[in-house]
């Protein structure tokens, strides 16, 4: 056991560890970071109980229990039962679970497709915001794309590198929340607007037929003056912001490690009607209307990246999910269908370099030498004109009239679909195209 402090909203919080064998090393996940507006939720066995900061059994990211912190955010609503406060699920919530930062390496199949039930090992050490592994101490070095380790075609990386993703404009990240479902809003319909409110939650349809630029506006405004979830509106304390591409591929590597599901596929969320947090019956199970494997069954859980329910839900299929990511290839649907997006700030985008704004050229340009790594992109797939990617997803690379980025499919894919599938889109509204949000705590 190992007492590590962790600083939360000027105040100094301690508690107990255990301490977790992760990838060749020994380390411990950073304390989760809280905000004003967040309340500690841990599973019962029935319900999300309310619990506290300093709760031992909140979580624990070891690879035996594999159980990741998750908080509600202050839209949610508590009930009493047998005497315990637990979250109102039948009323309107927001739920997010924590990544704390690491350093990966892959260790096989390194820019190689698999196959429909193959994919590449990534190990995972877990540092703290000066890169260092705080039980052996360890310094990660390599944290740029020049200090990007020497990696083998269908091989591995020969070392590790701090991922992307926890550094957050100039912020260095302990980590980062993640919506653990896809984006609905609390009117249950698909909507382009930026009017109606977001809403993180389980068994409600996912909000779709929304433009990218919308989606990056309503994001932003989680935490606007009056915003319901009770989020400090500044943005140098709490910074919401749509999902982007190194984001998601910091949930996907940590869940193909040992702290996640590793070995087995997610399994897709095939509900035809947008339902979030189904499972379907297997990895890459035909769509269906029907949403028997919830979240919270046995079954259900076979859609979260951590194999259980503290996990993060609806990375494969459910919606197709737009990523604040784009090819700068001066197309105009980037500014007809990414206005604010384009118009963003750095910290909030991933933006890829055009090579003759061909598929195969961009996809060429997105290499880590060129900055682009840890996003489940290059490194996880051989091609971009196909199921090249790892566990036999699709890849296909933004280019021309499609320049914004689509990750993990809709229910209709099928094998395609999966946590290291990327696609091009033009951007535009449609109908089961939508969203993940993000909630770093600086």
């Amino acid at each position: 056991m190992i007492r590590v402090t962790a600083s939360n909203e000027n105040r100094s919080v301690s508690k107990i560890v255990k301490i977790q064998q992760v990838g060749e090393e020994e380390s411990i996940a950073n304390v989760p970071k809280l905000s004003v507006g967040m309340t500690p939720v841990k599973w019962n066995g029935s319900n999300w109980e309310k619990t506290t900061e300093n709760d031992s059994s909140w979580y624990n990211y070891g690879s035996s229990e594999k159980k990741w912190a998750n908080v509600v955010l202050g839209d949610s609503t508590f009930k009493t039962v047998n005497g315990k406060e637990v979250l109102d699920e039948e009323a309107n919530y927001s739920m997010l679970v924590w990544i704390p930062r690491y350093a990966y390496r892959i260790k096989s199949m390194y820019h190689q497709n698999g196959n429909a039930t193959t994919a590449g090992k990534v190990s995972v050490v877990f540092i703290n915001t000066e890169n260092v592994n705080s039980v052996t101490g360890t310094k990660y070095r390599r944290d740029s794309a020049a200090q990007y380790p020497e990696a083998t075609v269908g091989g591995a990386m020969s070392d590790y590198v701090v991922h992307p993703a926890f550094d957050f404009g100039s912020s260095k990240l302990s980590g980062f929340w993640v919506g653990k479902f896809e984006s609905s809003n609390t009117e249950k319909t698909t909507y382009n607007g930026i009017e109606k409110t977001i809403m993180i939650k389980a068994n409600v349809p996912s909000w779709s037929g929304i433009t990218i630029s919308n989606i990056f506006d309503v994001c932003l405004n989680m935490n606007k003056v009056g915003n319901v979830y009770q989020l400090p509106t500044n943005d140098s304390v709490v910074d919401p912001h749509q999902m982007k591409n190194d984001e998601w591929g910091a949930v996907a590597y940590l869940s193909k490690s040992m702290y996640g599901k590793q070995n087995e596929e997610v399994y897709i969320n095939n509900s035809s009607n947008y339902i979030t947090g189904i499972a379907g019956d297997t990895a890459g199970a035909a769509s269906s209307s029907s949403t028997a494997n919830t979240y919270n069954t046995e079954a259900g859980q076979k859609a979260s990246t951590n194999g259980n329910i503290t996990g993060i839900y609806d990375m494969s299929g459910g919606a197709f999910e737009y990523t604040a990511a784009y090819v700068a290839n001066n197309h105009d649907h980037l500014t007809t269908y990414g206005e604010s997006l384009m118009k963003g700030e750095a910290r909030y985008k991933n933006v890829y370099t055009s090579s003759g704004d061909m598929e195969q050229g961009n996809y060429s340009a997105s290499t880590p030498a060129n900055g682009h790594y840890g996003d489940a992109v290059y490194e996880t797939s051989s091609e971009c004109s196909g199921q090249y990617g790892w566990y036999a997803d699709s890849s296909h690379f933004p280019y021309s009239s499609h320049p914004f980025f689509e990750r993990g499919a809709d229910y209709t894919n099928v094998t395609n679909a999966g946590m290291f599938r990327f696609w091009y889109e033009s951007g535009d509204a449609y109908g089961g195209f939508g969203f993940r949000v993000v909630v770093p705590i600086l």
